[in-house]
């Protein structure tokens, strides 16, 4: 499906995937520019200079960047020139400022130059009509940066998908209120609705809903409105999980799968209904955070015809044997640096419902199905924070 386009201005851009692909119109440089201060001149008029035989040229004036000039370099003369310069008319290189001195209208040349040396030629950094960027790319600084050197004051962008989210369960209180005996603070739809906006998207939050079958479908309906949806709980097979059943009911193709072979996460059940999709989302927060990553990331990403930002990667040894196991597992792990490699520490295997072992991991490792890992073997790990420095 197309996806709409809007304009946004460089400062709103960051994060954002191009729609169209950019082309300049321009040249940079736009002119012949000076690399660092020193003194133009003719390449050939120099040609035998060195510290014991320096080479003599009249002095004519001296030019900053930014300012229009109608010097002229001929045979046997020079200028002083700024970074950034215009190389004046009738120059072909620019020697270092501690290569030459000046004394009165003379300046000593005491190094040799070659035709083009210190200068940055017209077009060299982006020529005029050349693709800056293809259509697609995630926004990084530097693009930005590159985009404004061209003098674009707005660039096409995709509309964030908007992803309606909300947590289902009786036993859910909002941060900040008063927690009952029997009830947990709601903590899936605010880690969600963070992973959602990190890849590009836009959070509608329509909060806890109870465990009623009447009032999940009314909130089902009203977050059909937006381009995607992703539901807390109510995801297993209990007496109250009434979403796999709701969504079958909904629209066609409506559930398309309900239980993934992965660990933890299994209860994880994707849907699609009047071209929408819907992601059931397990209730214990590790799971929900692997099946939004599994699922919603990519999901976000095809929806933006983009492949986001490359997933941040750290080949390590594992730090301990996990035994074999049928499903595919995501393991939390912290990797150290010991004797100048990374070591890859399990933190939890299992622990699905322990939103700690998240934040005390800097990593996971992806196990596949039927696989173990051994003490030692070398792992890729897919870094949740930066693992710099971080030694025992």
């Amino acid at each position: 499906m197309s996806r709409p386009t809007q304009y946004v201005t460089l400062t709103d851009a960051q994060n954002r995937v191009l729609s169209n692909d950019l082309y300049s119109h321009v040249n940079i440089p736009p002119f012949l520019k000076v690399e660092m201060d020193g003194y133009a001149v003719r390449s050939d008029d120099i040609r035998g200079a060195s510290i014991k035989h320096p080479t003599l040229l009249e002095f004519i004036g001296r030019l900053t960047a930014g300012q229009n000039t109608h010097l002229t370099i001929e045979p046997g003369k020079t200028a002083a020139v700024a970074t950034g310069s215009r190389v004046p008319k009738g120059a072909n290189a620019v020697v270092m400022m501690e290569h030459a001195h000046l004394q009165d209208n003379t300046v000593q040349i005491f190094k040799r130059v070659e035709c083009g040396e210190n200068i940055t030629l017209k077009g060299q950094d982006v020529k005029n009509g050349q693709i800056l960027l293809k259509k697609g790319t995630w926004l990084t600084s530097q693009d930005l940066g590159l985009i404004a050197s061209i003098g674009l004051g707005k660039v096409p962008v995709y509309k964030k998908p908007v992803v309606a989210v909300f947590s289902t369960g009786d036993e859910l209180t909002e941060p900040g209120s008063k927690l009952d005996d029997a009830c947990i603070f709601e903590s899936n739809r605010y880690m969600i609705s963070s992973m959602v906006r990190e890849f590009g998207g836009e959070v509608v939050d329509l909060g806890i809903c109870k465990d009623d079958r009447e009032a999940i479908l009314y909130r089902l309906k009203k977050a059909l409105k937006f381009d995607m949806v992703v539901v807390s709980g109510g995801a297993s097979v209990g007496e109250k999980d009434y979403l796999p059943d709701l969504i079958k009911k909904l629209g066609k193709p409506g559930l398309i799968v309900h239980r993934i072979a992965m660990k933890p996460g299994s209860p994880t059940g994707l849907g699609i209904v009047n071209y929408k999709p819907i992601i059931i989302s397990p209730g214990f927060p590790v799971s929900s955070f692997v099946a939004f990553y599994t699922f919603g990331r990519p999901l976000l990403l095809r929806i933006l015809k983009t492949e986001g930002l490359p997933e941040s990667k750290l080949t390590a040894r594992m730090g301990a044997d996990i035994n074999e196991h049928k499903f595919r597992r995501f393991v939390r792990v912290n990797v150290v640096k010991q004797n100048g490699s990374h070591w890859a520490k399990p933190v939890s295997v299992s622990d699905a419902g322990l939103l700690s072992t998240l934040t005390k991991s800097n990593g996971i490792v992806i196990m596949e199905d039927g696989s173990r890992l051994m003490k030692g073997e070398i792992v890729d790990v897919i870094l949740l924070r930066n693992v710099y420095g971080v030694s025992t």
